[in-house]
């Protein structure tokens, strides 16, 4: 896969940088071949990769039974990497083959050092982009009486 300024800015991630902050970012992200039963993250690990899918379809579950499947380009697996706690919430298994961009901590955490505003953009858009899954991460809210 290339990957380019014009592809990177169609993902939700990416939408809001100006071409100089994608500019910075391009070279730590990566793109990965998935293949079909590849285990991507495991609940309770430290996370260490952020996903941002492109292609395919995967199985994200968790201990106590719950479980989804992401397959839009742009949806995220492993975002505890850069929005804590830092540690992998839910386990993901690719379903089908496709293709992810990857973002690892240590070089996310280096460019934060180098751009805190560019850092905080991201962090900012990851929060929104969680924030819509959150209900379904923590399970049904019970009635208190």
């Amino acid at each position: 896969m290339h990957l380019d300024l014009q592809n990177i800015q169609e993902i939700d991630l990416f939408k809001d940088l100006s071409p100089e902050e994608l500019d910075k970012i391009l070279p730590i992200v990566h793109p990965v071949k998935i293949i079909e039963g590849e285990r991507l993250i495991r609940e309770g690990d430290t996370s260490q990769i952020l996903y941002v899918i492109i292609s395919g379809n995967y199985m994200i579950h968790f201990k106590d039974g719950r479980a989804f499947t992401l397959h839009n380009k742009g949806d995220m697996i492993g975002w505890t990497t850069v929005a804590g706690p830092f540690t992998y919430q839910e386990s993901a298994v690719a379903l089908t083959g496709g293709e992810a961009l990857t973002i690892p901590i240590e070089e996310f955490l280096h460019l934060m050092q180098g751009d805190s505003d560019l850092g905080s953009k991201i962090t900012k858009k990851v929060t929104e982009i969680v924030r819509q899954r959150i209900a379904f991460i923590k399970g049904p809210i019970e009635d208190e009486e």
